[in-house]
């Protein structure tokens, strides 16, 4: 592992936690102004950590891009606009697919991130799971796992594959944590977060880290790795063979931004800023009871993918609709910002037609935001800049309801902007 760079330059220097801030989230700094439009803050510090030569160290295995894959699973399209708690009135549904029956089903992991890029030709959605534990379905005991992704061609919508790759990192790294549930081998573990949003550019993928940040990994480095029927174990064995839980590839942590100032970093979308410029733009899911206000940063991102130290981050504290009494914008799942628009799914009850849930919108400077219906169990938004299209995606295992949640869909931006 490389040393830990600290960006300053425009920055108020503070003294970074050395904690692992999955487990203990940081306090955001306060700020002393209630914002009704984006402006810039110096409360925000971040750090790099460069982890490419723990990636250059599997090279022997030999890397792989997206297009490179077997993708190994079918999607459909049928369904999709029929489950449960999903309420987009008929002429705003666009298109959509359903995972396959075991991964609508299954309760050891729940799709929570979305984004989307374009390679080799071919047009792919990535998503991001997290694996299960007691706290979310009372015995299940999949947390050990941490989370994964999941790469979805959808280049033929009448002919949708996809496949899991296991996220893993340096056993190395401060984030890693002795368990028992799983026999742990050399070089690389689990990536045991939330995993709520994640962002493409360049080539990476940006997965947001609730408290720590910002994980960052690199889709040409995928490795291929060879089988386990037990389904517990994981890293390099002693004759160097890769295993992974029976995953057929996996994905190594390339480095990480540590943030302080902007935590929960709840879910991460690719945007604009207020001058058009390229920013990653972070949502807290902050309820009403815990007494803070949620809050949407905006870091800025350079063409190579590198959060760069100016311009300074972006703040913004967006307004709900008379219904949330025009003010805070609790319960956020996802966001995306272009120019002044800020778009956020918020999260709802299984109730009126299935769902509570709202996509809120606000312009700067409005004295109140506009609410949408919106599917029940929806999770982070990714904006597709060649169709136009603003993709969700619903997470909730078909036995929680008794009819099938999960879902992937797009709506047309236009329509809520």
């Amino acid at each position: 592992m490389k040393p830990t760079y600290l960006i300053s330059a425009f920055f108020a220097l503070s003294c970074l936690s050395c904690s692992d801030h999955d487990i203990t989230e940081t306090e955001e700094a306060p700020l002393n102004e209630v914002f009704s439009v984006s402006v810039p803050t110096d409360d925000v510090t971040f750090s790099h950590t460069d982890e490419s030569s723990f990636v250059s160290g599997l090279s022997s295995y030999g890397f792989k891009t997206p297009v490179q894959l077997n993708l190994n699973r079918t999607a459909t399209k049928s369904g999709y606009n029929s489950v449960y708690g999903f309420n987009i009135p008929a002429d705003r549904q666009v298109t959509g697919f359903k995972w396959n029956s075991g991964d609508q089903q299954t309760e050891d992991w729940r799709p929570q991130g979305i984004t989307g890029f374009q390679w080799g030709g071919r047009r792919f959605l990535l998503t991001t799971w997290y694996g299960v534990g007691p706290s979310q379905i009372p015995g299940v005991e999949n947390q050990h796992k941490g989370a994964r992704v999941s790469l979805v061609d959808i280049t033929d919508m009448n002919n949708i594959t996809y496949r899991h790759i296991l996220l893993v990192q340096d056993k190395n790294n401060r984030f890693y944590k002795e368990s028992d549930k799983y026999t742990q081998l050399g070089e690389f573990g689990p990536v045991r977060i939330h995993a709520g949003g994640v962002a493409y550019h360049n080539q990476k993928i940006y997965v947001a880290s609730s408290g720590l940040g910002i994980r960052v990994f690199d889709l040409n480095k995928i490795i291929q790795v060879s089988g386990d029927a037990s389904k517990s174990r994981l890293g390099k064995e002693t004759d160097g063979t890769l295993r992974a839980f029976n995953y057929g590839y996996v994905l190594p942590q390339t480095g990480f931004y540590d943030i302080d100032g902007a935590s929960p970093y709840s879910c991460i979308a690719l945007g604009e800023g207020t001058s058009s410029e390229r920013r990653f733009w972070t949502g807290q899911y902050i309820t009403s009871s815990d007494g803070r206000t949620p809050k949407i940063f905006g870091f800025p991102v350079n063409s190579q993918g590198e959060i760069t130290q100016s311009p300074l981050p972006e703040v913004i504290e967006p307004k709900d609709n008379v219904t949330g009494n025009n003010g805070p914008v609790f319960n956020m799942q996802g966001v995306y910002r272009k120019g002044t628009t800020t778009l956020m799914a918020v999260t709802g009850k299984g109730k009126y037609e299935g769902s509570t849930a709202r996509l809120v919108r606000y312009r700067d400077g409005d004295t109140s935001g506009a609410r949408y219906r919106w599917p029940h169990g929806a999770e982070d938004l990714y904006y597709e800049q060649s169709t136009g299209y603003l993709w969700n995606l619903t997470e909730y295992e078909t036995s929680k309801y008794g009819s099938d949640n999960r879902c992937v869909f797009a709506v047309r931006y236009s329509d809520y902007d």
